[in-house]
């Protein structure tokens, strides 16, 4: 019964270093995460610069499409 116990007190430190060292390594890569989240936010934010002005640019392209379609109809 002896042997049981110690076995049973060993396996339950056992998973306590291994939580506690999970927990260690995890909150050591804090920074990195924060250096990639701030990265992908800097890259959202080109990404929408760059829709917001290829948007702007089509409709422009469009309004002038819609101009020469109707001038040219004008013209038949």
């Amino acid at each position: 019964m002896h042997d049981v116990t110690s076995l049973i007190y060993a396996l339950g430190t056992l998973n306590e270093v291994a939580a506690t060292f999970l927990a260690v390594t995890h909150t050591s890569h804090k920074e990195e995460t924060d250096d990639v989240i701030k990265n992908l936010k800097v890259e959202r934010d080109n990404f929408k610069q760059d829709y917001l002005f290829e948007r702007k640019r089509r409709l422009e392209i469009e309004e002038k499409y819609e101009k020469l379609k109707k001038k040219l109809e004008n013209t038949k």
